[in-house]
């Protein structure tokens, strides 16, 4: 029987779609709506999801004439599994399509969109969407994480963007009000209100879970972690990822779909809610960032999905500068002008389940970061070292060095590692707040080689 034959009367005047089901181990579905007077083709190995927010594997198929619905062609046997009508409910200049389908099996709305998962462009998504009127359940998320790379990697499916220094920050949108979260899950709407307000409004949606950073813009506009710290600079939030919009979860569509989503959303102008560009040039960005005292630049795939709470190699994050985060584990008594403080961190990181030293930092306070450190470290003042043995610093007595509980984490700016595991030339930051002491480790590039570090004492 033709397709067209077997839709009449009213229904008639949609176009039509068919979904194949093909007589092979598993059965294999192929789905078809009539566009421009074809057939358009795409092949659902995993079926058609049917639950809200589900989503399967579609792949671009070649196109038939429209009375031939079902047949031979390809392996198996081909029967008309489902067949009816269509409404076309979007079509984005990226080639997504939502329909809404009025079958005899298949009645509602899904979106297919060209993921081009893999670097192949013919890999397409199909994704349920949820009917209007049906309660959406909103979800907590996790972010996903980048890999430390020794250089760019190159490539058509890589997209680059500035690697912000800032606090890494999920605002979760509902009812008209914010609430942002750190990558650690601690609370920071009450610290950065003014940011916290200005989301919703800058946002084309009722709902939406968006990632991204927080930071303060220095007298040049440069993102500043030392300024955020003090609580000086223009607050704004880079957004980056679009995670949820209005109840529907977007974390298995690929990158370049969440962040085109994401760029609808923002159309709105706003001083303090802005997006982070995405640029070709990978090479060129680096050297910008280089020039400008930037943090570095992040790699990510155009086709990835996001990989909630874990670390990523679709994600590479290339520093334009050697820093990185520390455990504080004391300080050492200052002299001169700076007698009745301290003069100088003592760093370390967490290497097979204990801490290693990495050096002292000196530089990079002024007076007034110097008074908020005191006064976090003299009650976490302790009288055993954290070390396996005392290590040993350079023109420092023993007597003159204070253990503290290794609770804080601060972050360090340095030339370079030494061959012994010190840093060489130690600025300091700022205290990172939204990471764990715990997972503080030296950084290494993925595929880099580990060499053991000599014990000090």
């Amino acid at each position: 029987m033709r397709l067209v034959a077997a839709v009449s009367g009213e229904a008639r005047r949609r176009p039509v779609f068919v979904v194949e089901r093909r007589a092979v181990r598993p059965p294999r579905d192929e789905l078809r709506l009539e566009r421009g007077g074809l057939l358009s083709a795409w092949v659902l190995p995993q079926g058609v999801p049917t639950e809200p927010g589900a989503r399967a594997l579609a792949v671009r198929g070649a196109d038939r004439p429209l009375g031939r619905a079902a047949g031979r062609a390809g392996a198996g046997r081909a029967t008309a599994w489902d067949r009816g009508t269509y409404e076309t409910l979007e079509e984005g200049r990226d080639g997504r399509l939502t329909v809404r389908l009025a079958g005899r099996r298949l009645r509602g709305t899904w979106t297919l969109l060209p993921a081009g998962l893999g670097g192949a462009e013919e890999r397409w998504l199909l994704v349920r969407r949820r009917a209007a009127g049906e309660a959406a359940v909103p979800g907590t998320y996790r972010p996903m994480l980048a890999t430390l790379a020794a250089g760019l990697p190159a490539g058509r499916d890589w997209r680059y963007e500035v690697k912000f220094d800032g606090y890494r920050v999920l605002a979760y949108v509902r009812a008209g009000a914010c609430e942002l979260v750190s990558r650690g899950g601690a609370a920071l709407t009450a610290r950065f209100p003014e940011v916290a307000r200005a989301l919703p409004p800058a946002l084309r949606a009722a709902s939406a879970v968006v990632d991204g950073e927080l930071c303060a813009l220095d007298e040049e506009g440069r993102p500043s972690f030392s300024a955020l710290q003090r609580g000086t600079g223009r607050r704004v939030l880079y957004l980056f990822d679009l995670l949820e919009v209005d109840g529907d979860p977007l974390g298995d569509c690929p990158l370049a779909y969440r962040q085109a989503r994401l760029a609808e959303l923002l159309a709105r102008r706003s001083r303090t809610v802005l997006r982070s560009e995405s640029f070709d040039d990978g090479r060129a960005l680096l050297a910008a960032a280089r020039r400008r005292g930037l943090e570095g630049v992040m790699a990510k795939r155009a086709g990835s999905a996001y990989a909630e709470g874990r670390r990523s190699r679709d994600w590479l994050k290339v520093k334009a500068h050697a820093r990185q985060e520390f455990v504080v584990a004391g300080y050492t008594r200052g002299r001169g002008r700076r007698a009745s403080s301290f003069g100088s961190l003592v760093l370390a990181v967490n290497e097979g389940g204990r801490l290693r030293y990495a050096g002292n930092v000196g530089t990079g306070f002024d007076e007034r970061e110097i008074a908020r450190l005191l006064a976090l470290l003299r009650p976490l003042e302790r009288e055993q070292c954290p070390f396996p043995e005392p290590p040993a610093m350079p023109r420092v007595r023993k007597g003159d060095v204070v253990w503290v509980e290794p609770k804080l984490v601060a972050e360090v700016a340095f030339r370079e590692w030494t061959p012994d595991g010190l840093v060489r030339q130690p600025s300091y930051r700022g205290l990172r707040e939204d990471k764990p002491a715990r997972e503080v480790r030296r950084e290494r590039p993925a595929g880099a080689r580990r060499r053991s570090t000599p014990r000090r004492s």
